[in-house]
């Protein structure tokens, strides 16, 4: 009787101690894997449409965000991007864009996310960075994306999520 005890007893920890060691490797595995690759869809909190003003370019510029798409218009010039994944060590190497595919990944507390042949020309040093930050308006912070090219000098936008909300913005920074 004692033999079978000994017995279940070393079947059940060798039984625990086997799923433990399958479990864990995976999960490790996982999570380096994420860490290599480029975002397949872009954060929740950055979807939606979006403006800029601007009084030089005559009114209002826009970025319609989706969950794997960003419809970009600056001064009446309209371009799509399609989100496609790649991995961050080995970069891309494409010299065109041909798909009009764009990346997206984390750096920090910001968002790193451009074009395929914008990254290719320039590097990940001057692709777009998005972080979302909050301005008053009418009394209430609203939370509104910051857009910034890291070696511009500092140079950056504030997109908001109405155009009121955006001519205000604009004649408060650039008085």
């Amino acid at each position: 009787m004692k033999l079978v005890k000994l017995f279940s007893a070393m079947v059940v920890a060798m039984t625990l101690g086997a799923t433990a060691v399958v479990a864990t490797p995976q999960a490790d595995l996982t999570a380096q894997a994420k860490a290599r690759k480029s975002l397949k869809t872009i954060p929740k909190k950055f979807r939606g449409t979006w403006y800029y003003y601007d009084d030089d370019d005559n009114g209002y510029d826009y970025e319609k965000i989706s969950a794997s798409k960003i419809k970009d218009c600056v001064a009446g010039h309209t371009d799509t991007y399609t989100m496609h994944q790649f991995t961050l060590s080995k970069g891309i190497k494409a010299k065109t864009n041909p798909h009009k595919w764009m990346f997206a990944y984390k750096h920090g507390s910001k968002y790193i996310m451009d074009s395929w042949d914008w990254y290719f020309h320039f590097g990940s040093k001057r692709s777009g960075n998005y972080s979302m930050t909050t301005r008053k308006y009418k009394g209430k912070n609203v939370k509104v994306i910051k857009r910034s090219v890291s070696d511009s000098g500092g140079y950056w936008f504030i997109y908001s999520p109405s155009k009121a909300m955006a001519k205000h913005l604009w004649n408060l920074d650039n008085k």
